[in-house]
């Protein structure tokens, strides 16, 4: 009788503290990972945009959630029809030209006021990050970075509220940092 109590207590204790016995979010059939550090945790997601995603969020709510958001970040990965079609070099040539960014930019434009747009590295793949601030008017800062690769599109979308976005960039980059881009075709 104890050691069920015991058991049931330890149970307790697990559930309770959820997120700081959090895992990662891992796919080794095709070697994508997700991986956040304290204070962020990953969880699974349903998605119909995307074939993989996950939902990260703070156990400190820093940076906040955007009001009306239930999560921080999401990352999603859209498989390619054909992981054999383009290298990771001709991927990176075509993501280096200026009117990949820009015409990124444009298409992001039409929901957001893109405030800024770069290019940046993650694991040898070259994508961009867009940053800017909803345009229906909820006061939403939104992040967003996409790095394709000959496997397929991996996505990490976050918001905070707009006042709060410039002090979570570092965040949001971290976060993206903590992702290992799929390697492998998988099935």
């Amino acid at each position: 009788m104890r050691r069920l109590a015991l058991l049931s207590a330890a149970l307790l204790l697990s559930s309770a503290a959820g997120p700081a016995l959090a895992i990662p979010f891992e796919d080794p059939a095709i070697g994508f990972k997700v991986d956040p550090p304290a204070p962020y945790f990953v969880r699974p997601a349903k998605s119909t945009t995307y074939d993989e995603a996950v939902v990260i969020q703070s156990t400190t709510n820093t940076p906040p959630t955007a009001p009306g958001d239930p999560y921080l970040c999401q990352v999603g990965l859209r498989k390619a029809a054909d992981p054999t079609a383009l290298t990771q070099a001709e991927i990176n040539s075509q993501v280096q030209q200026p009117d990949f960014l820009a015409n990124a930019a444009a298409a992001f434009a039409q929901t957001f006021d893109v405030s800024s747009q770069a290019t940046f590295t993650l694991q040898g793949a070259t994508g961009i990050e867009l940053v800017g601030t909803s345009k229906t008017g909820d006061g939403t800062g939104i992040f967003v970075s996409l790095v394709d690769t000959p496997i397929g599109r991996t996505s990490l979308n976050c918001v905070t509220p707009a006042d709060q976005l410039d002090n979570a960039l570092a965040p949001f980059r971290l976060i993206r940092n903590a992702i290992t881009l799929p390697t492998k075709a998988g099935k």
